[in-house]
């Protein structure tokens, strides 16, 4: 079984060789019609192929021109326009020779050209090789030397028609000519059509694969931006939550023998400061499982993403660490998306990580939300200095934030302040009235 397999396909790549098949046309071509070719020519006066009288030259130049035309065909695909000039080169020999005298055959019909023997098909075959393969101006060049072609022939055909004492029939003239003139238009029609199908077929290829290889883009552009936003999301909590936990760790050694009680308490909330850590956790890996989790913003137990609802929360965390946070709400709350919540939390909890990180043990830090009607506007200001202006040894801080606020449509600033300490400015567009779904 395994070998007729190989025998098949190593056929298979042989048949689908140009010149093979060309050869096989060539051949099948000429089994056909050159026997019906040779024997008018042999039946036409023209003597046989001995001898040196003027028949006998005749009838050999007629029969090198039908070996011509089919050894051309076998070549065609090789060069079309130099077979195709060969072809032409062949019936226009055809077509000057004398014509072709039937014995005994009546004066009506007693002549013909020899450019009508049947082995002329060999130049339609050629006219359609160059109409299907050949770049301008050949397609159009072949169609005008067939008509042109078309013409003489239909011409040398009235004048053998006169030659042999019976003026042409008119409507035979009439049939002729068409005939020629259609099969020469044929030839080049096809063609053209086969050359217009294969364009379009290499052109529909071309755009599946620019459709792919924009998709594979756009895939890869997707999957950097998720690992961008986790990196960030990851960042978010564990910075702030370890940045707690340290400022904790570090307040309660100092007096753990002088003040149990207070020990206690942030030991208390460094416990609760880690479970909400690890709780986040929990829900950006559920959203990175199989199932996709509970939906968008939901974690492993159905836990949401944090919102400004939350932000008391995590003021009330700082300040049982030791940090002085003042918090602040002007103007009547709006309503925001599941995004414009998670991006205004997330951009306070970051710079407020940023201010335990980085403005001192003894700054203070104000945070103010202040809703008009189309933004919410956000500003943390912090009393202390800065070690450096972009935190973090990866930098993924001050990034982080403005990523995240130029998602959802909005602006941010941030630099050192004019009074001193840092100050961290953000607006988060408000979404039109019935475009705010997932507000909590």
């Amino acid at each position: 079984m395994g070998e007729a397999r190989r025998w098949t396909a190593a056929v298979g790549a042989v048949l689908r060789r140009p010149w093979i098949g060309d050869l096989v046309l060539a051949v099948a071509l000429a089994a056909v019609v050159s026997p019906t070719s040779l024997a008018l020519v042999r039946d036409a006066g023209t003597g046989t192929l001995v001898g040196t009288d003027r028949t006998t030259v005749l009838g050999g130049v007629l029969v090198g021109a039908v070996v011509v035309l089919h050894a051309a065909v076998a070549l065609r695909w090789w060069s079309p326009v130099a077979v195709l000039a060969v072809l032409a080169a062949a019936e226009l020999a055809l077509a000057l020779a004398p014509a072709l005298v039937q014995p005994g055959a009546g004066p009506a019909s007693a002549a013909y050209p020899a450019v009508l023997l049947p082995s002329s098909l060999a130049y339609l075959i050629g006219a359609y090789t160059v109409s299907a393969r050949a770049e301008r101006p050949w397609p159009l060049v072949s169609l005008v030397v067939g008509l042109v072609g078309a013409a003489v022939t239909a011409g040398r055909f009235a004048l053998g028609q006169r030659a042999a004492g019976a003026p042409p029939d008119p409507g035979e003239l009439l049939l002729v000519s068409g005939t020629l003139v259609g099969a020469v238009v044929a030839a080049w029609a096809l063609g053209r059509f086969r050359r217009v199908r294969a364009d379009q077929l290499s052109t529909l290829a071309e755009r599946a694969r620019a459709a792919e290889a924009d998709r594979d883009r756009r895939d890869r552009q997707a999957a950097a931006e998720e690992r961008a936003r986790i990196a960030r999301e990851i960042h978010d909590v564990v910075a702030h939550s370890l940045s707690v936990v340290v400022r904790l760790a570090e307040g309660g050694r100092y007096v753990a023998t002088q003040d149990p009680a207070v020990a206690a308490r942030a030991l208390g909330t460094i416990a609760d400061t880690g479970r909400e850590a690890l709780r986040d956790m929990h829900a950006m890996l559920d959203v990175l499982g199989p199932d996709g989790g509970d939906g968008p913003g939901a974690g492993a137990a159905g836990a949401p993403q944090p919102t400004l609802d939350d932000l008391p929360d995590l003021v009330e965390r700082l300040r049982g660490s030791g940090q002085t946070v003042d918090l602040r709400v002007d103007g009547d709350p709006r309503p925001l998306d599941r995004a414009g919540h998670l991006a205004a939390y997330r951009l306070v909890q970051e710079a407020l990580t940023n201010v335990v990180k980085h403005a001192g043990p003894d700054a203070r830090a104000d945070v103010v939300l202040s809703w008009a009607p189309h933004a919410l506007h956000l500003r943390v200001w912090d009393s202390g200095g800065r070690v450096a202006a972009s935190p973090g040894p990866a930098g993924r801080g001050l990034p982080g934030m403005a990523e995240r606020v130029r998602r959802v449509g909005g602006r941010l600033h941030a630099g050192p302040a004019g009074t001193g300490g840092f100050v961290v400015d953000a607006e988060i567009p408000v979404p039109p009235a019935g475009r705010t779904a997932g507000t909590r």
